[in-house]
């Protein structure tokens, strides 16, 4: 029992630490003409080709700094799009739920 409370005391010592590490950070001070939600819609869209593209050139999928909240938004929602655009292509090829019953 009592290697058990000095485990338990252990993991609550590293979480204790990593969260007053994590109080540390702080983040840019904002700046004008940073990309917003319009940008992190297209972001989001052609994150896919990016990244293909990021293995040959310097190319970075997600702009920062950024706008913050209204940027995440737009790269999710773009994103989002993305994946559900190229699964509508992708599914009736490859007898997905388009094609059942016919």
């Amino acid at each position: 029992m009592a290697r058990s409370t000095r485990t338990a005391a252990r993991l609550f010592g590293l979480l204790a630490c990593g969260i007053v590490l994590a109080a540390c950070a702080t983040q840019p001070a904002a700046q004008p003409h940073v990309p917003g939600f319009a940008a992190g819609l297209f972001h989001g869209f052609i994150a896919i080709v990016a990244l293909l593209g990021s293995l040959y050139f310097h190319i970075r999928i997600y702009a920062f700094p950024n706008s913050g909240f209204w940027y995440d938004a737009g790269f999710v929602l773009g994103f989002s799009l993305n994946i559900v655009l190229l699964l509508l292509l992708v599914l009736p090829r490859i007898g997905g739920f388009f094609t059942r019953g016919h």
